[in-house]
């Protein structure tokens, strides 16, 4: 899952921050999903 949330990071959109941030949460189902800063 770090893994995931890493790769994710590349997407995030920061211009005034810079803080780029990555997230990963793993379902009851077991399923992944991802997200980012926009």
């Amino acid at each position: 899952m770090l893994a995931a949330a890493i790769a994710v990071q590349r997407n995030a959109h920061a211009p005034y921050s810079g803080f780029l941030v990555g997230a990963a949460v793993r379902a009851g189902s077991g399923a992944v999903y991802v997200g980012c800063n926009v």
